[in-house]
C-alpha cells in the first residue's frame, strides 16, 4: 500500500510540474504577440552616431557609406539609411556619421510603450512641424523572423578582409541598438586579416514578401 501511495504521489508531483512548465512557456509566447507567419514586430527608429577608426584599412567616403548601406539593410534596416557625415577624411582612416534608419522590433508591451512614451521635448517638436506623436494602436506591425547571418559566409554581404575593423566598430556602437544578436566573433588581426570579418548574427529581419 505504502509503494502504491508513493507512485500515485509521484504522478500528482510530476503533473503538476508539467502543468507548471506549460504555464510558463505560455506566458512567456504570450509576452512576444505573433502572427500566423512570425513574430509581431514594429519598426523602430534609429539616429545614432558611428565613427570609423581604420588601423589598417582606410575607405573612401563613397565606399564606408557603401558597405554601411549593405550591412544595415542586410541585418533587417527597412530602407537605405540616411548617413550625414560630420568629417570624412580618405587619407586619416577617420570618418564620424550621424547614421539614420529603422529596424525591426519585437512588439512586446514594454517595447511598444517605450516607443509611445514621449518625453516633454519630442512632443514640443512634433507640434512644431504640426505632426502628431503617433500612439500604440497607430505603430505598423508586421510578420518578422530571426535569421541567421554569417558575415564570412554571407555573399550578398561581400565583405573582404580588410572589412575585419568595420564590422568589429559596427558591432560596438550599431548593433547593440538593434534587434541583434551576436552568436560567435573573432577579433581582427593588428596585423592584417588574411579571411573575411568572421561574425555570425541572429537578426530580426521583416518576412520577405513585407519588406
Amino acid at each position: 500500500m505504502a509503494k502504491t501511495s508513493g507512485r500515485r504521489g509521484w504522478r500528482v508531483f510530476r503533473g503538476c510540474v508539467a502543468a507548471s512548465l506549460v504555464l510558463c512557456f505560455g506566458l512567456a509566447r504570450a509576452e512576444t504577440p505573433a502572427t500566423a507567419d512570425g513574430i509581431e514586430a514594429v519598426w523602430k527608429t534609429h539616429e545614432l552616431h558611428f565613427e570609423y577608426r581604420g588601423g589598417n584599412t582606410f575607405y573612401s567616403c563613397h565606399g564606408l557609406h557603401e558597405r554601411l548601406t549593405r550591412i544595415l539593410l542586410h541585418l533587417g534596416a527597412r530602407k537605405p539609411p540616411e548617413l550625414r557625415a560630420y568629417t570624412c577624411n580618405d587619407t586619416t582612416g577617420v570618418a564620424r556619421f550621424q547614421v539614420t534608419f529603422e529596424s525591426p522590433l519585437e512588439a512586446t508591451a514594454d517595447n511598444v510603450r517605450e516607443l509611445t512614451d514621449y518625453d516633454a521635448r519630442e512632443v514640443l517638436i512634433a507640434r512644431a512641424r504640426g505632426e502628431q506623436s503617433p500612439s500604440a494602436q497607430d505603430l505598423e506591425r508586421f510578420p518578422a523572423e530571426w535569421k541567421t547571418v554569417s558575415f564570412s559566409r554571407d555573399r550578398r554581404l561581400n565583405l573582404d578582409p580588410g572589412d575585419c575593423e568595420l564590422v568589429q566598430q559596427l558591432r560596438q556602437q550599431i548593433l547593440p541598438r538593434m534587434s541583434v544578436q551576436v552568436l560567435r566573433n573573432r577579433r581582427c588581426s593588428t596585423f592584417g586579416n588574411i579571411s573575411r570579418p568572421s561574425m555570425t548574427v541572429s537578426a530580426l529581419v521583416a518576412e520577405q514578401r513585407q519588406r
